[in-house]
């Protein structure tokens, strides 16, 4: 179950490496907060538990890791006292500076890097990222910690897939490291022709590029997410808004959003869920009213 504290991202202040078009250009998430507090977040976490069989949280965003109180710590405390896995989803531009309180109650640390090396990395994420990205993989395995990673890429950069899978397997030979998730372009969101001329490829190269480097990575299972065309739906999948808030990824993405399909506080989640079903089995039917808020993340 993903669990979205906010929809900014730090990483959006950065500034480009020589050469980049922006950073995070790739990105599809809608920027506006999520308006919560620490016994809502609690009572968010307490009906997953009751109304799902979830046993891992992923706390996400944005970037769930901002310089303000979006009571993640005290989510993911919660999260773990009932039992849950929790991975927390980071571009880790500020994980030292929160570690300390995150430490004890965070299963999985997904980290993101798009090459490897900093000239590749920073021109997706901004100036001095890749070195920021090398420090905290450091001390995370110096603490023994538990570690994924997501990649975006382009047509140039995926050629590149075998030296980041060489970077991965040596930071697998020190600490375990559970997936590795590859990711072209999304078209959702805030699509523009310009992201489609940087980062869109054909899928088919794409997916040769990552069955190449599955084998080389052992004991680290890789998956592939490729873009689709317009009436090629991607995955289901539903997100949870620290507000209570449910949306749902219905898989098209010529949807300028997720649905919003209500809240879990009122509703209950298993009534929305079913719901978000039924909406992506009869895609016809209207998705259920905005009740006035903000956007959901896409």
């Amino acid at each position: 179950m993903h669990l979205v504290l906010n929809t900014d991202c730090n990483a959006w202040d950065r500034p480009n490496a020589p050469g980049s078009p922006g950073v995070c250009r790739f990105c599809y998430r809608e920027r506006n907060r999520v308006s919560t507090d620490p016994d809502t977040v609690r009572r968010v976490i307490d009906l997953v538990r009751a109304e799902s069989a979830a046993r891992r949280i992923v706390f996400t965003g944005g970037d769930p890791v901002m310089p303000y109180d979006n009571h993640l710590e005290v989510a993911l405390a919660h999260a773990a006292g009932l039992g849950f896995e929790t991975n927390l989803h980071t571009n880790g531009l500020l994980l030292a500076d929160r570690y300390p309180g995150l430490r004890d109650h965070v299963t999985l640390y997904s980290l993101a890097v798009d090459g490897p090396d900093a000239a590749t990395a920073d021109w997706f994420r901004g100036s001095g990222y890749f070195d920021r990205f090398t420090a905290n993989v450091d001390m995370l395995v110096a603490d023994g910690r538990r570690l994924a990673f997501n990649t975006f890429t382009t047509g140039e950069s995926v050629r590149r897939l075998p030296e980041l899978a060489e970077l991965i397997r040596g930071v697998a030979a020190r600490t375990e490291v559970e997936y590795w998730l590859i990711s072209q372009y999304r078209p959702i969101g805030r699509a523009n022709p310009r992201k489609a001329e940087i980062y869109g490829y054909e899928p088919a190269a794409f997916t040769a590029a990552v069955d190449a480097v599955r084998d080389t990575v052992p004991g680290v299972a890789v998956f592939a997410q490729p873009t689709r065309a317009h009436d090629d739906p991607y995955p289901f999948r539903a997100w949870i808004l620290a507000d209570g808030t449910v949306t749902a990824d219905l898989g098209s993405v010529a949807a300028p959003r997720n649905a919003v399909l209500g809240s879990m506080l009122s509703e209950g989640l298993e009534p929305l869920i079913r719901r978000a079903f039924a909406l992506r089995d009869a895609p016809d039917e209207a998705a259920p009213p905005d009740p006035g808020r903000a956007p959901a993340p896409s």
